[in-house]
This record gives structure tokens, sequence and C-alpha cells, in this order.
């Protein structure tokens, strides 16, 4: 399939279905002018001349203006989604052919001290996060952004998430109905701790003495009206009676509108995930994964039902706009009491399991999101989690490199394996180190791979590339280099499976000292559970390949030059570098 191809067509389907609906809306609009023109004449008629003629013309016109403003409703929704579906095409058209402004980058949720995420371009513009994230939930997208900082550790979790994702990459239109329903309905985050306080916030008028009141003065208060009503008393008792309700309700006010803010924020922020929870009800899945996702939305207490009448009981909260029907039907039963007794008694079923459904929602989120990144990158492959081979790849390429992609392979046998990477300037060290580091990244969060072939055991990343001072901490850029290296060897030392990508190490000192401190550091890595990636220009520190082979290795880019040209090819070759460019780029930029 041709993406490219692919994504115009869904774009010009949507758009002409647009068109031709807006088409149709256009003639609801001019019908439902012309109703309400026969209502204003009909109005008209009748106050001139009360006939049954009069009635005839306005009643017909009143039930076909109200029948033509819900389907006009109805269009409106549908135009939206439609737009919103060609919209989603066109993030992807635009994000295939290099252009990820409309993206979100995740700035927030970079953090300097992290393991990995700084040096790998996880978040920020052009990275990872930007390539992979389709979210349409706050919570969704917090929990892909977990999923990037924090490799699985289990194997068989990793490959329920492989194949729920295979399983939802051969729907492409359903998940972008997803997605576009989504976009349509604001998903705000709702934080864990206003969630629970909302939760366990009990009713003021729960208890049962309250609940017997309410029904007792409801039944005087419309027996009242009903004996009224065949003059057995007067109105002007039954009126009074209302008022005595009115009065009571006063006095309540203040809780009432506190209890129906406090709803209309939280439907706000979680309420719209009943659009999202529909179109999982409607969609069949196979896999492990989606199955539980279902099971937990639909088994038991169906969470669909549930926010149904969550926001059947908002829209009776919201009528109290309407102060006719808010005094008439106060008067009559106190109704806002009712809607409260409703809304303690929806949460003393069904509010225990909202983070649930929430979390069940954002899974499904993510997921989408991943199925998408394997759709628009279909020749990456699904990495296996094998136990032998600590790496093992074939052709792997960096995933964010758009364009020419040089690919290499990469072997890393076992544990306490380190290889010493060398090369001259812009060879493409640092790129490889960030390919190797960011499709680990995939592996371990159960993505696909830019590679032909990707194996790779269970375990943790810990890089050092771009280390900086801190001027407001008084830390200097050799302190930060030591801080980050220690916080390495805590990390190592807790026993799991290390992979480290260290970037020229202990830059911030003479080269004897970086070389004295680079060979006795990468000796007593070996004490530790760690294999990995050490780039350097320290040609040196290939002699620790000749010293102990066993765990040493050397890979190196080349370069080949002219009098007036360099070229670098990017291959990833045995051995020690030897070819240099600097003085060589000096000389063409007129530097010496």
């Amino acid at each position: 399939m041709d993406l490219n191809s692919f994504y115009t067509e869904t774009i010009s389907h949507y758009t002409a279905q647009h068109t031709a609906l807006s088409r149709k809306r256009n003639f609801v609009t001019a019908a439902k002018v012309l109703a309400f023109a026969g209502v204003i004449y009909g109005t008209t008629f009748y106050f001139s001349d009360a006939t049954l003629t009069a009635s005839l013309i306005t009643l017909p016109m009143v039930v076909l203006f109200l029948l033509l403003t819900r389907l006009d409703d109805r269009m409106v929704r549908k135009l939206d989604l439609l737009q919103a579906l060609a919209n989603c095409s066109r993030t992807e058209l635009a994000y295939l052919s290099g252009n990820w402004s409309g993206l979100k980058q995740g700035n927030q949720y970079n953090h300097p001290e992290h393991a990995y995420a700084n040096d790998l371009d996880i978040f920020g513009d052009s990275s990872l996060f930007q390539a992979m994230n389709r979210t349409v939930t706050g919570q969704g997208e917090e929990l892909l952004a977990q999923r990037l900082l924090t490799p699985c550790d289990e194997k068989a979790e990793i490959l329920r998430r492989q194949e729920a994702t295979q399983e939802l990459k051969e729907d492409v239109a359903w998940m972008h109905l997803f997605r576009a329903t989504g976009t349509l309905h604001d998903m705000t985050s709702t934080d864990r701790e206003r969630l629970n306080a909302w939760q366990k916030e009990a009713s003021p008028f729960g208890k049962p003495w309250q609940r017997i009141a309410l029904f007792a003065m409801n039944i005087g208060t419309i027996g009242c009206w009903g004996v009224a009503f065949f003059g057995v008393v007067p109105y002007s008792l039954a009126l009074l009676v209302s008022l005595s309700q009115l009065i009571i309700l006063s006095a309540c006010l203040r809780e009432v509108n506190r209890i129906h803010a406090h709803l209309d924020q939280f439907v706000k922020a979680i309420g719209n995930y009943f659009f999202l929870i529909r179109l999982i009800e409607q969609k069949p899945f196979a896999s492990e994964r989606l199955q539980a996702i279902r099971t937990s939305l639909f088994e038991g207490h169906n969470a669909l039902t549930a926010f149904s009448q969550l926001n059947k009981i908002l829209g009776g909260f919201d009528q109290r706009s309407n102060i006719l029907v808010e005094v008439i039907l106060n008067g009559l039963y106190l109704r806002d009491l009712h809607q409260v007794h409703r809304l303690g008694e929806w949460k003393k079923e069904h509010a225990k399991h909202i983070q649930s459904w929430m979390d069940a929602v954002s899974e499904a989120d993510v997921l989408i999101s991943m199925a998408n990144f394997r759709v628009n990158h279909p020749d990456y492959c699904t990495p296996a989690i094998g136990t032998s081979t600590l790496l093992e790849s074939t052709e792997m390429g960096h995933p964010l490199i758009q364009g020419k992609n040089v690919k290499n392979d990469f072997t890393v046998s076992n544990i306490h394996n380190l290889f010493i990477v060398t090369g001259a300037n812009m060879a493409g060290k640092s790129t490889f180190l960030r390919t190797t580091g960011v499709n680990l990244v995939l592996a371990l969060s159960g993505n696909v791979v830019c590679a032909k072939h990707f194996e790779c055991q269970l375990m943790d990343l810990f890089t050092s590339m771009r280390t900086t001072d801190n001027l407001a901490k008084g830390t200097s850029y050799f302190h930060a280099e030591l801080l980050r290296l220690k916080d390495l060897t805590i990390r190592a030392s807790q026993g799991k499976t290390l992979f480290i990508i260290l970037d020229e190490m202990l830059k911030g000192t003479n080269s004897q000292d970086k070389q004295n401190g680079s060979f006795k550091f990468l000796k007593k890595m070996l004490n530790l559970p760690v294999s990995g990636l050490v780039a350097t220009h320290d040609l040196v520190l290939g002699n620790l390949a000749t010293e102990d082979p066993e765990h040493f290795f050397t890979v190196c880019f080349e370069i080949s030059h002219t009098v007036n040209d360099i070229h670098y090819d990017y291959k990833l070759h045995q051995g020690v570098s030897k070819t240099m460019n600097a003085s060589i780029l000096m000389q063409k930029l007129g530097l010496i």
C-alpha cells in the first residue's frame, strides 16, 4: 500500500462526503426558515382570528421546525466528524512529508536527569514522541510518554502490545474514527487526587430520614395540587405549600450549586470518554490486550450505561438555567434535591470503577498511537524478545531520519561486551549511538523498530551524551559529567542488565587525565551487569580490545577524502578509525 496515495484518497473521500452533506444541510436550513416563517404567520393569524384554521397552521409548523432543528444538529455533528476524519489523514500526510509542526512535542515530560530521554530525543522537536503520539486523551498522552520513558521488564507484556497494535493496524478507518471522535470532545487530563476526592465526596442529602422527608413533602405537595384541581381546597393553599418547598430549597441552594459545579467540572474532564467507550463497544477484538480492555469496560459494571446515566444527570442539572422550569418543578416536587439524590446513588454504584474505565480507554488510546506508527512505517520490523543474544540487528537505521537513512548491522553477544566506537568528526558516531538507543526504546515499549531484523533481551538503558554545566547549582561541566557517571554506576548496581551509551567520556579534563580515567572506569564496569557503546576521539581507548578481547571490541566510521572533498559512507567497520578530518575541514573553511 502506498501510504501517500492512501491518505490522499481518504482525504478526497471525506471531503466529497462533507461537500455533499453541506449541500443537503443548505436545503434543511432553507426549510427551517420557511417553517419558522410558518410559525410566525400562524401565530399572528391566531391572535388576529383565533380559529381552528390558525391552530392547524401553527402546530404542524412548530413540530416541523423542531424536527428540522434536530436534523440540522445531527448534520452539523456529522460535518464536524467528516472534517476531523479528513484532518487525521492530513496529519499523517504531512508527517510522511516531514512536516511535523502540528504534532505535540511532549516537552513537559522531558527531564535532563532521566536515564536517556534527553540524549535520545524522546521528546521535543522532531522527537520520537512527536512521531508517535496521536493520543486524544490527556491520560493516554501521559501513559504513552511513560511507556517511552520506562523500558518494559516483562516479555509477555511486550508481546501483548505487539499483538494488539498488529490487530489495530489492519483497521485504519476505525483508528481514525477513534481519533476524530476524541478531537471533537475536550479530553482534558484529570489528576487522580481530584478524581478520588470527587468519588469520596458524600451526598449532603443521602441520609435515610432526609430521603423519607423529601418524598413525604413531594406526596403532600402533589396531593395538595391534586385536590385543589378537584375543588376540595383552594389553589391558594397549594400555592402556599409550593412556596414553602421553594423556601426549603433556598436554604440548600448553595450546596446544590456547589454539587452542580463539581459535577460539571468532572463530566467535562471525563464524561467525553463516553463517546470513545461507545466506539470500543462497537468494535470486536481478537487480541488478548484489546479483549481485556473490553472486559474492563463492559463486564460487571458497564461503563457505557454508567456514563449515559451520568450525562443525563448533568443534563437535568443544566436545565436549572431555565428559570420557569426551575420554579415550577421545584415548587411541585423539589426537583433539584432529587437530582442530588440521583447523583449520590450513581456515585455509590459506579464511582469506584471510574479510574479503571479511564485506564482502559487510555490504554486503547496509546495502542492506537502505536498501531498508527506501525501503519506509517510498513518497512519496520516487529522485534523479538530473546534470551540468548543481548542485541542483534540487521540493517538498523534511525527511525527519526527521513530521506537517506544509512543502515548498519550490529550485534552485542553477551553482557560485559563493551564496544569502543571511533571515527572522524561528522562520520556518524553519535547518530549510530542514538540509532541503537532509540530502537531499544521502541523495542522495549512494544513498538516496531527501524530494522530488517531486531532481537534483544529485557534490559534497562542509560546514556551520557549531552552533559551540560549548571551555573545556578554551581556545577561545572566536568563535575556534571562525573555526577552522570555516578548515576550510571548506581543504576548498574541494582542488578538488572544495563545497556549504556556514552559519547566522549570526560571531555571536561585534559587528554592524559581523560585517558586514565576512561580506562579505569570502563574496566570497573566489567564488575557490573553492563554492556554497550562508548564513542570517543581518543584512539588509545581502542587498546582495551587488545588487552581484553573477550570484553572489549572496536568499531569505527571511516571517511575518504581528496584535496577538495570528503566522502562519508556512514557504514560501521571493524577496528579503530585510521582517518581524521578536523584539519581538512578547518582548511576548507579557511581557518588554517
